[in-house]
């Protein structure tokens, strides 16, 4: 696999409720469940709407796809439903491997009094390619 040049750019999309099926149709059950015991304990449809609203939103990275772009510029996520982010490459102090992805952060150090406003890359099935990209472009360690 040939590295990427300064002038490429990496654009991937990923859907984890698509990707796994399966896991879509548990997270579907479980909002399911909770509706269900949300209408049996306040017998309130504008609670009951509610909750499943706030659920269903809060989960809206699982089940919307989102669009990850990394280019000369900078690394940026889109997706429905949600802001835009993007991150400079001369603002990110700090990238992290994990088990899902690539983390850029702004920070040197993480602490749990100072919330972390990086961004996550999911990476399902081409993390050696995006952290080869990565590291391209970002000169910390």
């Amino acid at each position: 696999m040939s590295s990427p040049s300064p002038h490429e750019e990496l654009v991937w999309t990923v859907h984890p409720a698509g990707d796994k099926p399966a896991h879509g149709l548990a997270v579907g059950a479980v909002i399911g469940v909770a509706t269900l015991l949300c209408w049996r304990v306040t017998e309130s449809l504008t609670l009951t709407a509610l909750a499943v609203v706030f659920l269903a939103g809060s989960l809206r990275s699982f089940f919307l796809p989102r669009l990850y772009r990394l280019d000369a510029e900078g690394a940026s996520e889109s997706g429905p439903l949600c802001q835009p982010r993007t991150l400079t490459w001369d603002s990110v102090r700090k990238v992290s491997q994990g088990p899902a992805g690539l983390h850029l952060s702004l920070l040197h150090s993480t602490s749990r009094l100072v919330p972390d406003r990086g961004l996550f890359l999911r990476t399902p099935g081409r993390r050696q390619q995006v952290a080869e990209f990565v590291s391209q472009h970002v000169s910390c360690p």
